[in-house]
């Protein structure tokens, strides 16, 4: 097992033991408007923050019938389905000063506790279906526990720990009775009064004056199993498929590029699919095959750094998250393409590293001293290994709190 699932499920048990919850069944609240709470938030919702309301029931058409379906698959309460609303405004590319991300805003510990991948090329987080199965199991685990819808959502909100601090301080497993005596943060003592305001106007927003395009929807697609590096711009212009359509079907990737090294899951349009299985097979093998780091010498463009390794201008800008031209100075490491037939030292050259049989995934919290290369010696790894599984660069700095995961070979742990 995993460090990090026995780390959790320790955890778990010591909340159970620690703080046991008289646990009984209970539904959401038959007519919510009868909260004072829901009612304040309700009226809100009419008034204060109606043009986020809005906005979440325009992004909504995309993505109900997925949640819809998936939920209904996990036998939760249909209510649920509304939950991005308050989360996302149901948008796939929310994302949060603490770190939140996607449609229902998962932190990137609860991520990967989930098995959404976070690395440099992708982060599953915005990827509606498979954010939404991750979402779904997380709520019929917090609900398999509490036995309480309101305690559920409160518990997604701000932590099991939390909620289970506050059960024990109140003496009461009642969520409404948490929020009159404040043992719960303003937030949270929100958060379910929001949920179910929310889910009301959702239901029938023309009542209460809300426009819905109901002939919005995901597109249909198709997936082609990319085998090797994929670069949307040149792939959109030859299939002819827009851009925008397909950074739309394939939110979670980070750059116009898909991941080196390893298989990827590309959606493609279904009435397009047959146009790009053609271009996809006309495309050079080994036209890219890894990245490098490289320091930026004095005076030198990135256009001339694009001609010495054979590659273009607008890729190295994608790669490297380049926007204004003059963030490329002396002394800068970004990173370059490798062509096959690159001359190159092989040290030099960063493979995005793929998981072996012997590989261990443990999520690492940084302490205070800590730098990337004492860790990546005390625990039998590489610094290019770090970098690469977490999104880091040779400039990145990592501070005491911040948790990084780190792959490494039980078989030299030994």
């Amino acid at each position: 097992m995993k460090l990090k699932y026995l780390i959790c499920g320790i955890l778990c048990l010591f909340a159970f033991i620690l703080f046991p919850l008289p646990l009984h069944p209970k539904t959401f609240i038959q007519d919510p408007l009868q909260k004072d709470e829901v009612k304040r938030t309700f009226e809100r919702f009419l008034t204060k923050e109606r043009a986020f309301i809005q906005r979440g029931l325009n992004n909504a058409s995309f993505y109900l019938p997925i949640i819809e379906r998936i939920f209904a698959q996990n036998k939760l309460p249909r209510d649920l389905i509304y939950l991005p609303l308050i989360e996302s405004a149901f948008s796939v590319r929310a994302y949060s000063k603490a770190g939140a991300s996607g449609l229902w805003q998962f932190m990137p510990g609860t991520a990967r506790f989930y098995h959404l991948k976070i690395d440099f090329w992708v982060d599953e987080r915005r990827d509606p279906f498979k954010s939404t199965e991750k979402a779904a199991k997380h709520l019929r685990d917090l609900h398999n526990y509490y036995k309480n819808w309101e305690l559920t959502l409160a518990a997604y909100n701000a932590g099991m720990g939390t909620v289970n601090f506050a059960i024990k301080n109140g003496n009461t497993s009642d969520y409404w009775k948490l929020c009159a005596m404040k043992f719960l943060k303003r937030e949270t003592r929100e958060y379910v009064p929001r949920f179910l305001a929310a889910a009301h106007i959702a239901k029938d927003p023309a009542k209460y004056g809300f426009s819905v395009n109901n002939s919005a929807h995901f597109p249909e697609f198709e997936i082609l199993i990319a085998e090797k590096p994929v670069d949307l711009t040149i792939f959109g212009k030859r299939t002819e498929i827009k851009l925008k359509e397909l950074r739309f079907l394939n939110p979670e990737l980070k750059l116009l590029l898909t991941p080196f090294g390893s298989k990827y899951s590309l959606r493609i349009p279904k009435n397009k699919y047959t146009e790009a299985v053609v271009v996809y097979n006309e495309l050079p093998k080994d036209e890219l095959t890894g990245l490098r780091w490289y320091t930026v010498s004095t005076g030198e463009t990135l256009g001339e750094i694009a001609q010495k390794y054979r590659t273009r201008v607008s890729l190295l800008k994608q790669i490297n998250n380049i926007r204004n031209y003059k963030r490329v100075y002396a002394g800068k490491k970004i990173l370059i393409p490798v062509h096959s037939k690159t001359t190159e030292i092989e040290d030099v050259v960063i493979y995005i590293p793929k998981k072996g049989f012997y590989t261990q995934e443990i999520q690492y919290l940084v302490q205070k001293g800590d730098t990337v290369w004492d860790i990546a010696q005390r625990f039998r790894t590489d610094i290019e290994t770090i970098f690469a599984v977490n999104g880091l660069s040779f400039e990145s700095i990592i501070m005491p709190g911040d948790e990084i995961i780190l792959w490494i070979d039980i078989a030299l742990q030994r």
